[in-house]
């Protein structure tokens, strides 16, 4: 059973106003491209539909997605038709097993009618599978949806399978990797990765780091020097480039991801040498 598709859930919107949520949906519908052009090396998104999907308050639903590039998710956009009454929406993302990823609380308005901009940095992996979970919290919630058999997504409402998928997006901002560059570097004959030459080079505020920190060059280099915020498996995370840096200049490297507490490697090369010093996130 597959609660006969879409049109059962269809009919119980009615319950909230049948004649509001077919008008909303038919605008929505009318607006062209909510999901396109997002700002995000790769974008998941379903396709829009012209039907509703009730969820009451704890109402689970959950659609699978495969990751269409390795890195951190940023933004997820959720197309929500009708609230009744004042709660939260639980959103987060669980691999295959049922472990939860990342979760996020958005608060959800009386009357809100739109699209909810979700922040939620996570890492993915290319091509697995992931859900998108959405839980209503003392909430009542019309969101659209779109009955397609042959969608390559799977959408689940309290464990029953439907047909079809829920009109969301999933920005994902790719982890670039350059570790090529930075072995390319260590392997050459003048590679100096000794914490003593790194200070004798460049300053580091502060150390441990908050959010964000500086480096100060503390003499002159020729030639392009590459800045780079590390994970410990060369995974790049944040990359400067100068040019002839000058002693007493300075870069700020404020990383756009959400880095979790524990060590990092500021790499910076310049004339085919590498410099190396361990960072603590707080």
């Amino acid at each position: 059973m597959k609660l006969q598709k879409f049109y059962i859930l269809a009919a119980a919107a009615l319950l909230i106003g049948a004649v509001s949520a077919s008008a909303q949906t038919a605008a929505f519908n009318a607006t062209a491209g909510p999901f396109d052009n997002l700002d995000h090396d790769c974008v998941v998104k379903s396709e829009l539909g012209n039907q509703v999907l009730l969820l009451g308050k704890d109402d689970v639903v959950k659609q699978s997605f495969a990751a269409c590039v390795s890195g951190i998710t940023e933004t997820i956009y959720l197309k929500v038709q009708q609230v009744r009454g004042n709660g939260h929406i639980k959103v987060s993302i669980e691999d295959t097993r049922g472990n939860e990823i990342g979760y996020k609380k958005v608060s959800i308005s009386e009357g809100f009618s739109g699209i909810k901009y979700i922040k939620m940095q996570e890492r993915l992996e290319e091509n697995n599978v992931y859900f998108l979970v959405l839980r209503s919290v003392s909430v009542d919630l019309v969101i659209d949806a779109n009955h397609d058999e042959n969608s390559s997504n799977h959408l689940y409402l309290n464990g029953w399978k439907l047909d079809g998928n829920i009109a969301t997006a999933i920005g994902t901002k790719e982890v670039l990797r350059d570790s090529d560059s930075i072995q390319a570097a260590a392997e050459d004959a003048g590679t100096e990765e000794r914490t003593s030459e790194f200070n004798a080079n460049f300053s580091v505020y502060p150390n441990p780091f908050s959010n964000d920190f500086s480096v100060k060059f503390n003499r002159d280099l020729k030639g392009e020097t590459t800045v780079m915020l590390t994970d410990l498996s060369g995974n790049v995370l944040h990359r400067e480039v100068r040019m002839n840096p000058l002693n007493g200049q300075q870069v700020y490297i404020n990383p756009v991801y959400n880095l979790h507490p524990g060590a990092y490697a500021l790499r910076i090369i310049n004339d085919n040498r590498l410099y190396t010093q361990t960072l603590m996130k707080q």
